[in-house]
């Protein structure tokens, strides 16, 4: 999890996962991440979702973070499916 080092009362800390988990949620619906790179891409999208929060609270982390995940995507999108 991305938050390990945050620090945050839990009242925040809720929030920020909540919108960790529906930020992942979205990225992986509109593209796929391959397991070796979701690590990665998970702990972008954490660094993307507190550097949001921190700089306002108040904002739509969810949307803005997939936004801006997107914006900077440069995760290959999963090969073939073998069988």
């Amino acid at each position: 999890m991305p938050f390990r080092a945050l620090v945050a009362d839990e009242e925040d800390l809720t929030t920020l996962v909540e919108a960790f988990d529906a930020a992942w949620i979205e990225v992986n619906r509109s593209t796929p991440i391959a397991p070796p790179y979701r690590a990665a891409a998970q702990n972008r999208l954490g660094e993307i979702i507190v550097a949001m929060w921190r700089a306002d609270s108040d904002v739509l982390l969810i949307e803005r973070a997939v936004a801006e995940f997107n914006t900077q995507s440069s995760v290959p999108p999963p090969g073939p499916q073998t069988i």
